[in-house]
């Protein structure tokens, strides 16, 4: 419970933080479905991260003048996890603040870090411009930049986000490319890092990561900034991150190193189903050819861990520990998988069902002490299942799992108002099980249901177009992080797609 209230109090709307005091605001919007502008009694403020630059530009019109108050710190970002692998270690830290010809500046070089504040005239207003370098020089120099260059850079920014491939797209496929490529994107040296949200978690799973490649690609897969996205991620899955034992971790940082090392299966099939799907989608194989051997050894690999066939797992996709060891969406995205790279994935597809189609539906998992009974909103390739052509979409086996998942029989459906299929790792529904919705309605050609799900997610959708991670089942309120990448990417991308989840 204690990280949970910290985890509200970072995203409340009245918490300490970095912003300027123009009084109450009245209103907000986003500007092209992407720049926060906040509306005020005698000004307006407009925030963006201009394209290309180390900081944040923060332009205020009107009559207003911008007020700064308070104290500031430079530190490491928290990772307020509720399963950790355990803590990191306190970084070194040597701090200094001081003012430099009008500009207020931050550096710890413990750290290697430095932030600076230049407050300079922008057209009818002012530009806050906040920066961050290796060193106070470097951050000073970029933030007098970036205030000089204000009125510019926002109207450079406007017209980019005007022109670009998703321009005209819905607003939350607009959304959700911002959030991508602004806040889940970061770039780590010439890789680059997709994380699991920019403020409550901003560590890489590669779950939540695959699909935001995946959108990213299905939306504008010849964007400059997308192959640089998505390309970079696939540099840092194979030549970045640290694999402990040859494994992806449960959870990284965004350097690479691995923060949760607990072995998950389905992370572990992530990259390379993403590296031979970037290769189908953009018709470029380099980095498949880079990269295939490395790919090709993770599954080689995995399948000399098998056990009769099947291949243990210390973890669910909700990063909870798994008793019976074997996992079933796991085992779906590894046949998935070894097709992707042309193996014969019929065996196992024999074996996936003869172990676990218990009971006319197909178990959450079993192992030595049987079958577990359950099915989770992070499972999503179970939906998926007649889309990717691994049962039709009238298996009667198929049709009884999913059946089960939204009944009060299922641990992870929750009751409510609101009730829906969420996890037993938070205990509300979730955006995720209502996407799962959406797949399971197009494969059954159930339009009500499709649109009952879409009008439920348009509800509990946030201010800022977003969704939790989980929503109270009562009214619909934020139960869980304010901000999580993967729900806001798999709804844009089946927006962006009609057919997927679809059967042919």
């Amino acid at each position: 419970m204690a990280v949970r209230r910290h985890r509200a109090a970072l995203a409340s709307r009245g918490r300490p933080g970095f912003g300027l005091d123009l009084g109450e605001a009245i209103g907000h919007d986003l500007l092209v479905g992407a720049l926060p502008r906040v509306r005020f009694a005698g000004a307006e403020l407009v925030a963006l991260a201009p394209a290309g630059r180390r900081g944040v530009l923060l332009i205020v019109r009107g009559e207003a003048g911008p007020g700064l108050s308070g104290g500031l710190r430079l530190a490491r970002a928290a990772y307020t996890q509720l399963t950790e692998g355990g803590p990191l270690a306190p970084p070194s830290s040597a701090p200094a603040t001081g003012d430099h010809e009008g500009a207020r500046w931050l550096e710890d070089r413990a750290l290697g870090a430095a932030a600076a504040i230049a407050v300079l005239p922008a057209r009818d207003g002012t530009a806050v411009a906040v920066a961050l370098g290796r060193d106070r020089d470097e951050a000073l120099a970029e933030a007098r930049s970036l205030g000089a260059n204000a009125d510019r850079l926002l109207e450079q920014e406007l017209a980019a986000r005007g022109r670009s491939a998703w321009a005209s797209r819905p607003p939350a496929v607009r959304r959700a490319m911002s959030y991508a490529l602004d806040c889940a994107s970061c770039d780590v040296g010439g890789a680059a890092a997709l994380l699991a949200d920019h403020e409550i978690l901003p560590l890489v799973w590669t779950r939540d990561a695959y699909y935001v490649a995946r959108m990213v690609l299905a939306v504008a897969p010849d964007d400059e900034c997308v192959r640089a996205a998505v390309g970079g991620f696939l540099g840092w899955c194979f030549e970045r991150a640290e694999r402990p034992d040859g494994w992806w971790p449960r959870s990284s940082l965004a350097s690479g190193q691995a923060k949760d090392r607990a072995f998950q299966l389905d992370q572990q099939l992530y990259p390379p189903l993403l590296l031979a799907e970037h290769a189908r989608l953009t018709s470029d194989d380099t980095l498949l050819r880079r990269h295939r051997a490395d790919a090709e050894r993770v599954l080689d690999a995995l399948l000399a861990r098998a056990e009769d066939g099947l291949i243990a797992t210390a973890e669910t996709p909700a990063d909870d520990p798994l008793a019976e060891p074997f996992h079933f969406s796991s085992h779906l995205l590894l046949w998935r998988t070894l097709a992707a790279y042309g193996r014969d994935a019929g065996p196992l597809r024999a074996r996936i069902r003869e172990r676990f189609a218990r009971d006319g539906r197909f178990a959450y998992a079993v192992g030595p002490h049987g079958a577990r009974r359950y099915h989770d909103a992070n499972d999503i390739p179970t939906a998926l299942a007649p889309a990717w052509g691994f049962c039709a979409a009238d298996d009667p086996v198929w049709l009884a799992t999913v059946r089960h998942a939204w009944s009060a029989a299922n641990e992870g459906y929750v009751p409510g108002a609101l009730g829906g299929l969420g996890s037993l790792h938070t205990r509300h529904p979730w955006p995720l099980g209502d996407l799962q919705r959406v797949i399971v309605a197009r494969a059954r050609r159930d339009r009500a249901a499709e649109d009952e799900a879409w009008a439920r997610l348009a509800r509990v959708e946030t201010w800022d177009g977003l969704l939790p991670e989980a929503y109270d089942e009562r009214d619909g309120s934020v139960a869980s992080r304010h901000w999580f990448a993967w729900p806001v990417a798999l709804r844009a991308w089946l927006q962006a797609d009609p057919t997927l989840g679809g059967v042919a």
